[in-house]
């Protein structure tokens, strides 16, 4: 009977061990299912605007245009003006990388429109978008580039940085703004 008693303990024991192990493995977190698929092609909206972002020669800037844009392809207006990716959704995409934020402003002299990207560095950006340019203006620790694209537009690739929207401030890689003068 002692020696059963034994046995007993000794298959309780690893029974335990087994479904300890077994509960561990189920409250392992499940692999992102995007880390190594492909994302979907950009939409319709996504391509028009990384189109006006690109600020080629005839480019017109219209603020409405642009901001509906943001709109189609996820983006919120919130505070101080800027456009931010909903909580709880999935992430918009432009030149390939996470959009964190974009802006778009109108002055007297100037239109611009910018968005901040999540993972891209601007020198990588400015590679993909034939931007050479060191802007010497831009206050930033890495380089940040322009390329005047006509007499009245230029392109603007900004370096890592972070805006401040309310009391937060967002953190991003790279910047792409297309700039046109009135």
């Amino acid at each position: 009977m002692n020696r059963n008693l034994r046995a007993l303990r000794r298959w309780l024991a690893c029974g335990l061990a087994v479904f300890g192990v077994g509960l561990a493995w189920a409250q392992m977190p499940v692999p992102l299912l995007d880390a190594n698929v492909p994302t979907a092609a950009p939409s319709a909206a996504a391509q028009q605007l990384e189109s006006l972002l690109q600020c080629k020669a005839g480019t017109v800037l219209k603020t409405d245009e642009v901001e509906s844009r943001l709109r189609a392809i996820g983006l919120v207006k919130g505070a101080d003006g800027f456009f931010l990716p909903p909580q709880k959704s999935p992430r918009p995409s432009l030149f390939g990388d996470e959009v964190v934020a974009a802006l778009v402003t109108a002055a007297e002299v100037e239109n611009k429109a910018t968005v901040y990207l999540k993972r891209q560095t601007g020198k990588q950006m400015a590679k993909r978008l034939g931007v050479s340019r060191i802007d010497e203006q831009a206050d930033t620790d890495e380089p940040s580039y322009f390329k005047q694209t006509s007499k009245k537009t230029t392109l603007l690739v900004g370096a890592a940085s972070e805006v401040f929207v309310g009391n937060d401030s967002i953190k991003y890689q790279s910047s792409v703004a297309c700039q046109q003068i009135k």
